[in-house]
């Protein structure tokens, strides 16, 4: 059977690199600022496309562009590879010193080149290369989020990576000497280029699925969460108390609700401006966040008022829990923020059946606690 010519499937990697780094270049200015590190995967997989390219002219134009050149842009661009998942990580990229490491093969490579005239030692050093770079990636790749199809296929092509490369360098000895070298037609040569242009469509492949990913939990987030504060909003508040009430009506257990307003908010706007009012919202959001337990349902419905949702939570107990952040909220905010304080009204129910209609009940009750702490005072708990 005839086997490929070994330009073509260069060439095919040339082009599967130039679509590739295309689409991850539409993809990096089309998503969020903070999923980052697409515009350099599109700038890696156009460098190993361009060595592929220059790779295939060997014989046509100067070794210094068909192997020294070619060499430097596949090494920059498998490095970039892991600078974009550095980034993607949120990361700071460290760029020393790999530099001084690809600086120093690429003299090894010359040398390679024009000195000892070594197609062995040019395959060793590009392959001990990829395995510290796909390795790498493979680690990195691994450690991404979020858990998903997207972060495992990435995963498995760089360690397919590391596989192929470690296998060029066990099947050295059936390299041919020079001239030619890089053309010729035995099955090892034509696995590895085949890999190699393989290789480029699923990295790009891993890299798109796995930000996609990402920025599909980053809209649900959004979906579901307060912009302001990070807790839950309404919509999303609801939909999870409803699965708790049906929760509470099958085991036979309380379900509990704090509504909370910050007193007096309109004058602490009026004083310190805006900002500062956000300000306050955030702090009471992340202190009464830190009192609960990881069950419990904190959501912002507007303004200065949240509703807690306390599963297996009675009467005394939710009261127990409304005073203690009350008493957290009337100590100092810090952070140069004016002091202030809450007003808490709590209720307790036990679902009688599976509708969620019953948890708008047990909000109107801590709502008319509320009201009540209002106009005794403020600064206080009701129930």
């Amino acid at each position: 059977m005839e086997l490929v010519d070994p330009r073509t499937l260069l060439l095919v990697a040339n082009l599967l690199g130039v679509l590739c780094a295309l689409v991850l270049w539409v993809q990096a200015r089309s998503f969020p600022d903070d999923i980052e590190g697409l515009r350099d995967w599109a700038k890696a997989v156009v460098l190993v496309a361009c060595a592929s390219g220059l790779a295939s002219l060997r014989g046509i134009v100067a070794d210094s562009l068909a192997i020294v050149a070619a060499s430097a842009m596949l090494l920059l661009g498998q490095f970039l590879l892991v600078i974009g998942l550095r980034r993607y990580a949120g990361r700071t990229p460290a760029w020393r010193p790999t530099l001084d490491g690809i600086a120093a093969a690429l003299i090894l490579i010359v040398w390679l080149t024009y000195g000892s005239h070594s197609y062995q030692g040019r395959i060793f050093v590009m392959a001990l290369a990829q395995i510290g770079f796909f390795g790498v990636g493979a680690w990195l790749a691994w450690r991404a989020e979020p858990a998903g199809f997207g972060r495992r296929f990435l995963t498995v092509v760089f360690v397919l990576g590391v596989a192929v490369a470690v296998w060029r360098m066990a099947t050295l000895s059936n390299a041919v000497d020079e001239i030619d070298a890089v053309f010729d037609r035995n099955p090892v040569q034509q696995v590895y280029l085949a890999m190699f242009s393989l290789g480029v469509l699923g990295l790009s492949i891993g890299f798109i699925l796995l930000a996609n990913e990402r920025l599909r939990v980053e809209l649900e987030f959004m979906a579901t969460r307060d912009p302001m504060t990070g807790v839950f909003n309404r919509r999303a508040f609801f939909s999870r108390a409803g699965i708790e009430w049906a929760r509470s009506a099958r085991s036979g257990r309380p379900l509990a609700a704090i509504t909370s307003d910050i007193d007096f908010f309109k004058k602490v706007n009026d004083t310190h401006g805006h900002h500062v009012g956000d300000l306050v919202i955030k702090d009471y959001a992340n202190r009464a966040g830190d009192m609960l337990r990881v069950p419990d349902i904190l959501a912002r419905f507007g303004g200065e008022e949240f509703v807690i949702l306390l599963p297996d939570t009675g009467l005394a107990e939710v009261r127990q829990v409304a005073e203690r952040i009350r008493r957290e909220i009337e100590t100092s905010p810090g952070n140069g923020l004016p002091r202030y304080t809450v007003s808490l009204g709590v209720s307790a129910a036990q679902a009688s059946d599976g509708k969620a209609s019953g948890i708008e009940a047990l909000i109107a009750a801590a709502d008319a606690a509320l009201y009540r702490a209002k106009e005794r005072g403020r600064n206080r708990v009701e129930t």
